[in-house]
Protein backbone atom coordinates (compact mmCIF):
# COMPACT_ATOMS: atom_id res chain seq x y z
CA UNK A 1 0.00 0.00 0.00
CA UNK A 2 1.90 3.00 0.95
CA UNK A 3 5.00 3.76 3.43
CA UNK A 4 5.37 7.58 3.96
CA UNK A 5 7.34 9.63 6.60
CA UNK A 6 6.07 11.94 8.58
CA UNK A 7 6.44 14.94 5.96
CA UNK A 8 4.93 12.78 3.56
CA UNK A 9 1.79 12.08 6.00
CA UNK A 10 1.77 16.00 6.81
CA UNK A 11 1.21 16.84 3.16
CA UNK A 12 -1.06 13.96 2.50
CA UNK A 13 -2.84 16.14 5.30
CA UNK A 14 -3.25 19.09 3.62
CA UNK A 15 -4.35 18.03 0.39
CA UNK A 16 -7.08 16.46 1.51
CA UNK A 17 -7.67 19.59 3.49
CA UNK A 18 -7.72 21.65 0.37
CA UNK A 19 -9.09 18.91 -1.62
CA UNK A 20 -12.18 18.85 1.04
CA UNK A 21 -12.93 22.59 0.96
CA UNK A 22 -13.00 22.23 -2.55
CA UNK A 23 -15.70 19.63 -2.42
CA UNK A 24 -17.42 21.29 -0.04
CA UNK A 25 -16.98 24.66 -0.83
CA UNK A 26 -18.49 23.72 -4.16
CA UNK A 27 -22.04 21.28 -2.78
CA UNK A 28 -22.60 24.27 -0.43
CA UNK A 29 -22.49 27.08 -3.39
CA UNK A 30 -24.19 25.16 -5.39
CA UNK A 31 -27.09 24.47 -2.70
CA UNK A 32 -26.86 28.24 -1.61
CA UNK A 33 -26.80 29.87 -5.11
CA UNK A 34 -23.84 32.13 -4.36
CA UNK A 35 -20.49 31.81 -3.58
CA UNK A 36 -19.41 29.98 -0.19
CA UNK A 37 -16.11 29.68 1.46
CA UNK A 38 -16.83 26.27 3.55
CA UNK A 39 -15.45 25.87 7.29
CA UNK A 40 -14.12 26.75 10.37
CA UNK A 41 -10.64 28.60 9.02
CA UNK A 42 -10.52 31.79 6.32
CA UNK A 43 -7.94 29.71 3.93
CA UNK A 44 -9.21 26.94 1.43
CA UNK A 45 -8.82 24.38 3.90
CA UNK A 46 -10.90 22.00 5.85
CA UNK A 47 -8.96 20.36 8.51
CA UNK A 48 -11.70 17.74 9.18
CA UNK A 49 -11.47 16.10 6.14
CA UNK A 50 -7.54 16.31 6.46
CA UNK A 51 -7.66 14.04 9.32
CA UNK A 52 -10.62 11.89 8.49
CA UNK A 53 -8.46 10.94 5.10
CA UNK A 54 -5.17 10.00 7.44
CA UNK A 55 -7.57 8.00 9.77
CA UNK A 56 -9.37 6.08 6.51
CA UNK A 57 -6.12 5.23 5.17
CA UNK A 58 -4.74 3.74 8.17
CA UNK A 59 -7.86 1.69 8.93
CA UNK A 60 -7.56 0.59 5.62
CA UNK A 61 -3.75 -0.74 5.63
CA UNK A 62 -4.40 -3.74 7.76
CA UNK A 63 -7.18 -4.77 5.89
CA UNK A 64 -6.20 -4.65 2.32
CA UNK A 65 -8.38 -6.47 0.30
CA UNK A 66 -11.03 -6.79 2.54
CA UNK A 67 -13.78 -3.73 1.49
CA UNK A 68 -16.24 -4.65 3.60
CA UNK A 69 -13.88 -4.30 6.82
CA UNK A 70 -12.58 -1.28 5.63
CA UNK A 71 -16.21 0.01 4.68
CA UNK A 72 -17.47 -0.91 8.62
CA UNK A 73 -14.54 0.04 10.17
CA UNK A 74 -13.48 3.42 8.48
CA UNK A 75 -17.66 4.39 9.13
CA UNK A 76 -17.57 3.93 12.75
CA UNK A 77 -14.38 5.51 13.17
CA UNK A 78 -14.88 8.20 11.14
CA UNK A 79 -18.55 8.71 12.90
CA UNK A 80 -17.12 8.39 16.33
CA UNK A 81 -14.19 10.88 14.82
CA UNK A 82 -17.12 13.35 13.67
CA UNK A 83 -18.75 13.10 17.09
CA UNK A 84 -16.61 14.12 19.18
CA UNK A 85 -14.83 16.94 16.72
CA UNK A 86 -18.94 18.59 17.16
CA UNK A 87 -18.98 18.06 20.64
CA UNK A 88 -15.52 19.79 21.48
CA UNK A 89 -15.90 22.65 18.75
CA UNK A 90 -19.47 23.58 20.07
CA UNK A 91 -18.23 23.36 23.85
CA UNK A 92 -15.43 25.84 23.06
CA UNK A 93 -16.88 28.33 20.37
CA UNK A 94 -20.76 27.78 21.60
CA UNK A 95 -21.52 26.56 18.17
CA UNK A 96 -22.50 23.62 15.48
CA UNK A 97 -20.60 24.28 13.01
CA UNK A 98 -22.63 21.40 11.05
CA UNK A 99 -26.03 20.29 12.04
CA UNK A 100 -27.79 16.86 10.82
CA UNK A 101 -30.81 18.00 13.15
CA UNK A 102 -33.11 17.60 10.24
CA UNK A 103 -31.62 14.46 8.86
CA UNK A 104 -33.61 11.55 9.42
CA UNK A 105 -31.58 8.62 11.82
CA UNK A 106 -29.30 11.52 13.80
CA UNK A 107 -27.76 12.04 17.09
CA UNK A 108 -27.69 15.36 18.50
CA UNK A 109 -27.53 16.76 15.34
CA UNK A 110 -23.75 15.51 14.94
CA UNK A 111 -23.93 13.23 13.40
CA UNK A 112 -26.65 10.97 11.23
CA UNK A 113 -26.82 7.45 9.23
CA UNK A 114 -26.05 9.00 5.84
CA UNK A 115 -22.90 10.56 6.94
CA UNK A 116 -21.28 7.57 8.33
CA UNK A 117 -22.55 5.67 5.40
CA UNK A 118 -20.62 8.36 3.01
CA UNK A 119 -16.96 7.97 5.50
CA UNK A 120 -17.68 4.39 4.66
CA UNK A 121 -18.05 4.28 1.14
CA UNK A 122 -15.00 6.84 1.21
CA UNK A 123 -13.15 4.62 3.63
CA UNK A 124 -13.50 2.18 0.60
CA UNK A 125 -12.97 4.36 -2.08
CA UNK A 126 -10.18 6.62 -0.82
CA UNK A 127 -7.29 3.96 -1.19
CA UNK A 128 -8.30 2.70 -4.49
CA UNK A 129 -8.89 5.47 -6.58
CA UNK A 130 -8.78 8.58 -5.03
CA UNK A 131 -5.61 8.18 -3.34
CA UNK A 132 -3.69 7.07 -6.45
CA UNK A 133 -2.99 10.56 -8.32
CA UNK A 134 -2.07 12.26 -4.46
CA UNK A 135 0.35 8.55 -4.08
CA UNK A 136 1.97 9.38 -7.52
CA UNK A 137 2.52 12.64 -6.64
CA UNK A 138 4.27 12.66 -3.41
CA UNK A 139 6.48 9.68 -5.18
CA UNK A 140 7.82 12.33 -7.35
CA UNK A 141 8.00 15.00 -5.17
CA UNK A 142 11.80 15.00 -3.76
CA UNK A 143 12.41 14.88 0.01
CA UNK A 144 13.47 18.22 0.17
CA UNK A 145 10.83 19.61 -1.85
CA UNK A 146 8.55 18.00 0.49
CA UNK A 147 10.09 19.42 3.51
CA UNK A 148 9.82 22.97 2.15
CA UNK A 149 6.19 22.62 0.90
CA UNK A 150 5.10 21.12 4.41
CA UNK A 151 7.17 23.72 6.48
CA UNK A 152 5.61 26.81 4.04
CA UNK A 153 2.02 25.23 4.13
CA UNK A 154 2.65 24.54 7.68
CA UNK A 155 3.11 28.16 8.81
CA UNK A 156 0.36 29.18 6.93
CA UNK A 157 -2.10 26.98 8.37
CA UNK A 158 -0.83 27.62 11.83
CA UNK A 159 -1.39 31.23 10.91
CA UNK A 160 -4.85 30.71 9.71
CA UNK A 161 -6.08 28.35 13.04
CA UNK A 162 -4.67 30.47 15.24
CA UNK A 163 -6.70 33.83 13.48
CA UNK A 164 -9.68 31.27 13.40
CA UNK A 165 -10.08 30.28 16.76
CA UNK A 166 -9.49 33.60 18.00
CA UNK A 167 -12.40 34.76 15.35
CA UNK A 168 -14.62 31.96 16.51
CA UNK A 169 -14.27 33.08 20.53
CA UNK A 170 -14.72 36.27 19.51
CA UNK A 171 -18.11 35.47 17.63
CA UNK A 172 -19.16 33.70 20.82
CA UNK A 173 -18.85 37.00 22.82
CA UNK A 174 -20.69 38.22 20.01
CA UNK A 175 -23.54 35.85 20.27
CA UNK A 176 -23.82 36.80 23.99
CA UNK A 177 -24.08 40.01 23.42
CA UNK A 178 -26.51 39.86 20.34
CA UNK A 179 -28.60 37.65 22.58
CA UNK A 180 -29.00 40.33 25.79
CA UNK A 181 -29.49 43.25 22.94
CA UNK A 182 -32.40 40.60 22.13
CA UNK A 183 -33.38 40.21 25.10
CA UNK A 184 -33.65 44.09 26.18
CA UNK A 185 -35.56 44.58 23.16
CA UNK A 186 -38.01 41.68 23.89
CA UNK A 187 -38.57 43.21 27.31
CA UNK A 188 -39.85 46.20 25.64
CA UNK A 189 -42.14 44.43 23.34
CA UNK A 190 -43.47 43.02 26.15
CA UNK A 191 -43.98 45.64 28.31
CA UNK A 192 -46.41 47.07 24.36
CA UNK A 193 -48.59 44.24 24.80
CA UNK A 194 -49.11 44.83 28.25
CA UNK A 195 -49.32 48.01 28.14
CA UNK A 196 -51.90 47.68 25.01
CA UNK A 197 -54.07 45.17 27.18
CA UNK A 198 -54.47 47.76 30.11
CA UNK A 199 -55.47 50.32 28.29
CA UNK A 200 -58.29 48.54 26.66
CA UNK A 201 -58.77 47.08 30.13
CA UNK A 202 -59.16 50.78 31.21
CA UNK A 203 -61.31 51.76 28.38
CA UNK A 204 -63.77 48.99 29.49
CA UNK A 205 -64.36 49.60 33.00
CA UNK A 206 -64.99 53.56 32.34
CA UNK A 207 -67.02 52.80 29.93
CA UNK A 208 -68.83 50.60 33.10
CA UNK A 209 -68.54 52.72 35.44
CA UNK A 210 -69.32 55.54 33.43
CA UNK A 211 -72.64 54.22 31.52
CA UNK A 212 -74.79 56.28 33.80
CA UNK A 213 -73.47 59.68 33.18
CA UNK A 214 -73.68 61.99 29.92
CA UNK A 215 -71.86 60.90 26.74
CA UNK A 216 -69.25 63.81 27.59
CA UNK A 217 -68.78 62.35 30.80
CA UNK A 218 -67.79 58.88 28.68
CA UNK A 219 -65.91 60.66 25.80
CA UNK A 220 -63.83 62.98 27.90
CA UNK A 221 -62.82 60.14 30.11
CA UNK A 222 -61.85 57.85 26.82
CA UNK A 223 -59.28 60.88 25.69
CA UNK A 224 -57.51 61.08 28.93
CA UNK A 225 -57.06 57.37 29.45
CA UNK A 226 -56.27 57.23 25.30
CA UNK A 227 -53.54 60.28 25.56
CA UNK A 228 -52.51 58.65 28.49
CA UNK A 229 -51.58 55.48 26.67
CA UNK A 230 -49.89 57.12 24.36
CA UNK A 231 -47.71 58.75 26.17
CA UNK A 232 -46.11 54.90 27.37
CA UNK A 233 -46.55 53.67 23.29
CA UNK A 234 -44.62 56.27 22.51
CA UNK A 235 -42.05 56.03 24.99
CA UNK A 236 -41.94 52.45 24.31
CA UNK A 237 -41.53 52.83 20.87
CA UNK A 238 -39.00 54.77 21.62
CA UNK A 239 -37.06 52.50 23.59
CA UNK A 240 -37.36 49.45 21.35
CA UNK A 241 -36.24 51.99 18.24
CA UNK A 242 -33.11 52.24 20.54
CA UNK A 243 -32.62 48.99 20.95
CA UNK A 244 -32.88 47.95 17.54
CA UNK A 245 -30.53 50.47 16.19
CA UNK A 246 -28.03 49.44 19.02
CA UNK A 247 -28.19 45.90 17.38
CA UNK A 248 -27.91 47.00 14.20
CA UNK A 249 -25.48 49.12 15.24
CA UNK A 250 -23.39 45.70 16.50
CA UNK A 251 -23.84 43.85 13.20
CA UNK A 252 -22.93 46.29 10.81
CA UNK A 253 -19.64 46.36 13.84
CA UNK A 254 -18.95 42.77 13.05
CA UNK A 255 -15.76 41.72 11.98
CA UNK A 256 -15.71 40.66 8.35
CA UNK A 257 -14.41 37.06 9.17
CA UNK A 258 -17.30 36.84 11.56
CA UNK A 259 -19.87 37.41 8.41
CA UNK A 260 -17.41 35.03 6.65
CA UNK A 261 -18.14 32.81 9.56
CA UNK A 262 -21.88 32.90 9.59
CA UNK A 263 -22.57 33.12 5.48
CA UNK A 264 -19.94 30.14 4.97
CA UNK A 265 -22.17 27.33 7.52
CA UNK A 266 -25.53 27.83 6.46
CA UNK A 267 -26.24 24.96 8.73
CA UNK A 268 -24.04 27.35 11.92
CA UNK A 269 -26.19 26.53 15.37
CA UNK A 270 -25.88 27.12 18.63
CA UNK A 271 -27.38 25.40 21.37
CA UNK A 272 -27.21 28.10 23.88
CA UNK A 273 -28.08 31.19 21.17
CA UNK A 274 -30.17 29.86 18.90
CA UNK A 275 -32.02 33.04 18.55
CA UNK A 276 -29.20 35.26 17.72
CA UNK A 277 -27.77 33.61 15.32
CA UNK A 278 -30.92 34.00 13.30
CA UNK A 279 -30.94 37.15 14.36
CA UNK A 280 -27.45 37.71 12.75
CA UNK A 281 -28.58 35.97 9.58
CA UNK A 282 -31.73 37.94 8.90
CA UNK A 283 -29.80 41.74 9.61
CA UNK A 284 -26.99 40.29 7.35
CA UNK A 285 -29.51 39.17 4.45
CA UNK A 286 -31.18 42.37 4.99
CA UNK A 287 -27.68 44.29 5.02
CA UNK A 288 -26.31 42.86 2.01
Amino acid sequence: MYDYNPFQWMLVFYIYCVLGWVFESIVVSAQQRRPVNRGFLRGPMLPIYGFGAVMLLHVALPLDGHPVAIFFAGMIVATVFEYVVGVLMESLFKVRYWDYSEHKFQFQGRICLQSSVVWGLLAVVLPYFIHRPVERFLERLSPLATVITVCVVSVYFVTDVIGSVKTALGFAKLLEEVERMRAEADVVRQQLAAQAERTREQLAQAAQELRAQGTAAVQESRQRILAASENQRLQLHLALREADSRLSERVKRMRVTSKWMVRGNPTLRSGRYPAAIEELRRRLRRNG
